[in-house]
Formats: C-alpha cells, structure tokens, sequence
C-alpha cells in the first residue's frame, strides 16, 4: 500500500539526514543518533496515526491497517530506544554543557524508562503464561500518557548537547516530527468533545449469539456504508470507553444496528446493562471491508459473530444482482444464527443470492471439501470476503490451494486494535 511506502520514506529521510549531521562524530555516535531520529519520527507518526485519519484510509487499506501498522512502528521504536540508550553516543568536547542540556538529559533519562514501560505494556496483551488478560479500559488510559512522554522526548531532543545545530536539516526534520506528535496528541484528548453522532438505543435484543443494539440519530446522521465499522460509546458509568464494532444494519432514517458477542468486560457488562433509551455517540465509518460490484464470483465466509458485515451487505442487495453471491455462515450450533429470516428471505427474493447456514454440531468441522460442494458455483479465480479467526481463514484457502482452486482475491480485516 502507498500509505506504508510513504511511512518507510519518512522513517528513512530521518536515517539520511543523520548522516552528514553526525557522521564525523564516528560510527558508535551516528549510529545510536541516527536510532533515536528514526525512533522519533516513528513516535510522532504515531501519534499522527492515533488520530484515526479518515482520509488516508485508502492509502493503507483501511483503519485496521493503520491501527497495525501503528503496532509495527512502536515495535520498531522501541528496539531503536534501546539501541540509543545502550549505545551511548559520546559527544564530549562538541558543545559546552548548560543547565538546559543537563536538563534534557535527565528528562530523557527518565522519560526512556516511562517510555519502555507503556511501550512493553501496550504491545503484549496479556501475562505470559497465564490467562490473564489486562483490561482495555487499562490499556487505553495507560496509551494516553504515551503522548506526554512524547512531549518529553520532544524537549529532550531538541535541547540535548548534540553535534550539530539547530538550522541543520536533521534538527528542522525532527522539529516538523514534534509539532505533529504534539498536535496529534491534543487532538486525539479533544476530538471525543466533537467527534462522532449521538444516538439514542431504541432496542436491545439478548440473543444467544450476541446483543443485538438499534440506535436512532438524535439530529446528524452517520456516514457509513455496508462492511464499515463504527467506534461506539455508551453515556453510561463503566461504558465510556469507545469501542470498534461492526455495522449489522443501517435504516432508511440513519438508524444503526450492532451485533455485539460478550468476549469480554466491556462487552459482557453492555449486554447485561444496556437499555432502550440510553445515549450512545457513534463514530464512523471506517474500513475498506466491501462489496465490490466488479466481482462476478464471489464467497463471503463467516465464522460466528463474522457474519455481521455481511448483514448490512445482504440487506443491501437488490432483486437485478448479477454477480453471483453466496454466503456461507459457520457457527458451532444454530444458535448462532443472526439475521437467518431476513438471509433466508434475502436468497428467495434474489436469484443469484444464496445462503447457507453450515452448522457444526450437526454437520462436523467446515473444511474445503466441504465448502465446494455447498457453494454452486466454481471457487477458482472468485473472490472470497472472510470475517471470522483467522485460522479458518487459512485452513480453507490452504485446503482449497491443494484442490488446485485458488481465489482471485481474498479479503479480510485484522479486527484487533491493540
């Protein structure tokens, strides 16, 4: 994706710049500058990318690549933090030492700890070894200091005793990277002042497989099509936080409807409190997870709650639909059926639309075999749109390669944010 390639020119202009900055000053030296210019502007970055940049979505192919992307550029931060830190550079005797410097020194000392810290905390999930899980609640307030120490860093770099001056062109490139760390930052703490629709809940549905929530818009609507997701806060104690879900259904009026699984604290608390009437401000939409009309051929795959893009988009299809479509619903019992009257009604009004509710416990485990046979349709060179684990994903086009079946194109969502 260009978004990616643009991040690497900018990570890299960091890398070339350090050169004639701070070449003389010996291998040992640049090297560990050059870590930390890279590691700074990959910190800036994301903090730009933490604003959840709508416009640049088709460059990156969507909010979940961004959002993983902003995973890799923290890895990469703090492998080259490390390598500043544990390779000092020695500027003695390059520039006197003022009472600011010594500060900034100090300040980047300390800020290096803080920084490893969130920077580990907010990459590994849960404790190894264990099965305990550190709350998301926990982990998003624990991020937002991630822009503080960002400032930090910022007067640290900008102040420490280095071996060159503030007009060469490494010292302005790293200033550019610090006004946008920091602007994001704010904007991020105030955008959920004026980001986002306010809706009110005009049903609740706790059904086995999920809590089905519809929502009304109290005055603008929301802008989202078929396959996007929403970020959704709830103006309830304990369900603040905003949260991605995907967009089960959009009404005629702006009306909303998500389909929630209880997979964890804030999820099984929403299904046990929510009610008709509560307030809920809703972001979106984001993602790039669409029908495309230009496909002739094409599977949708669901795995359990997977199949609540495929909703909107079904609800969407018209009586003329040429292409051929069929959805394959994969759930461990009926029970897990979502939506199945209006899918059912969906594949008798429209010819080329069929449905397939595949049942585990009555039918065993979905493989490839199994999955060519129920689609009427030959699979090879057609599109396949999964939303589901990823390791059903992988069996059924692994299964479906040895047939000597390949899809054209295989598109899916990396649904997860931290």
């Amino acid at each position: 994706m260009i978004g990616s390639i643009a991040i690497f020119f900018l990570l890299f202009t960091a890398l070339i710049l350090s050169i004639p900055a701070a070449s003389y000053t010996g291998l040992a030296t640049w090297g560990s500058l050059a870590a930390s210019s890279v590691a700074f502007v990959s910190m800036a970055l994301n903090q730009f990318l933490a604003t959840r940049p709508k416009f640049l979505e088709a460059a990156f192919g969507g909010l979940d690549r961004i959002y993983h992307l902003h995973k890799k550029l923290g890895m990469l931060a703090l492998t080259l933090i490390l390598v500043h830190y544990f390779v000092t550079p020695n500027f003695k005797g390059k520039a006197l030492a003022t009472s600011i410097d010594l500060l900034a020194k100090d300040v980047g000392k300390y800020t290096f700890y803080g920084f490893v810290l969130l920077l580990v905390f907010s990459l590994v999930k849960r404790i190894p070894f264990t099965k305990f899980e550190f709350p998301y609640h926990i982990w998003r307030q624990s991020h937002r200091f991630m822009g503080v120490l960002f400032m930090a860093i910022a007067f640290h770099q900008m102040f420490i005793k280095r071996p060159f001056d503030g007009n060469a062109l490494l010292a302005n490139y790293l200033n550019v990277f610090a006004a946008i760390g920091i602007l994001s930052f704010f904007y991020t703490q105030l955008a959920g002042f004026f980001r986002g629709k306010s809706y009110v809940v005009t049903g609740v549905e706790r059904l086995p497989a999920a809590t089905v929530v519809e929502a009304a818009p109290v005055s603008s609507l929301l802008g989202s099509i078929p396959g996007q997701f929403a970020f959704i806060s709830f103006k309830r104690k304990g369900l603040r936080e905003p949260h991605p879900f995907t967009l089960a259904g959009r009404g005629e009026k702006g009306e909303v409807k998500f389909a929630i699984k209880a997979l964890g604290d804030f999820t099984k608390s929403l299904r046990e409190n929510i009610e008709v009437g509560d307030h809920i401000n809703v972001e979106g939409g984001y993602g790039r997870f669409r029908f495309d009309p230009k496909q002739r051929r094409q599977l949708w795959l669901a795995g359990g709650i997977g199949v609540t893009p495929f909703l909107a988009m079904a609800k969407g299809l018209k009586p003329d639909l040429e292409q051929k479509i069929c959805l394959v619903h994969c759930v461990r019992g009926a029970g897990e059926a979502l939506d199945e009257e209006m899918l059912k009604s969906q594949a008798k009004l429209i010819p080329n639309f069929e449905y397939v509710l595949f049942d585990s416990e009555t039918s065993g485990r979905v493989d490839a075999d199994k999955l060519a046979k129920i689609v009427d349709f030959d699979l090879d060179g057609s599109e396949m749109l999964f939303c589901g684990p990823p390791q059903l994903r992988e069996a059924i086009v692994k299964g479906l390669k040895q047939q000597k079946i390949r899809f054209s194109k295989v598109r899916f969502e990396l649904f997860e944010f931290r």
